[in-house]
């Protein structure tokens, strides 16, 4: 029954993780696209900056790469943003049962107003 109890707890923790990770993602997305079209350093610093924002209020999300996020050339496209982050589990309870990091991603795309200029 504990062992049962554990790995429900382990598959909570799991979900948790990605449903935070595509938070992050999507926001990151929609970050970029906020930026002026065809400013693709500042979109990119735009994601960048909300991804890790967002990521930084889960001790046991590590996050690594963020592609994709260059922003966009004219009004109207869309941005596709993929994240990948390492659920530690040592950082959470469940590290007693689960010895191992779990490397996770996601993916999400933002669409720019089509009225959007510089």
């Amino acid at each position: 029954m504990v062992t049962l109890l554990l790995g429900f707890l382990a598959i909570l923790v799991r979900v948790e993780a990605q449903v935070e990770l595509d938070a992050a993602t999507s926001l990151a997305a929609a970050a970029a696209v906020s930026a002026p079209a065809g400013d693709y350093a500042l979109s990119t610093q735009y994601a960048r900056a909300t991804w890790t924002g967002t990521l930084h209020h889960y001790g046991y999300l590590r996050p690594g790469t963020l592609d994709g996020c260059a922003g966009y050339g004219k009004a109207g496209e869309q941005v596709t943003c993929r994240g990948t982050a390492t659920l530690r589990y040592s950082s959470t309870p469940m590290g007693l049962v689960i010895p191992v990091d779990l490397d996770i991603s996601s993916q999400a795309q933002a669409h720019s107003s089509e009225f959007r200029s510089r």
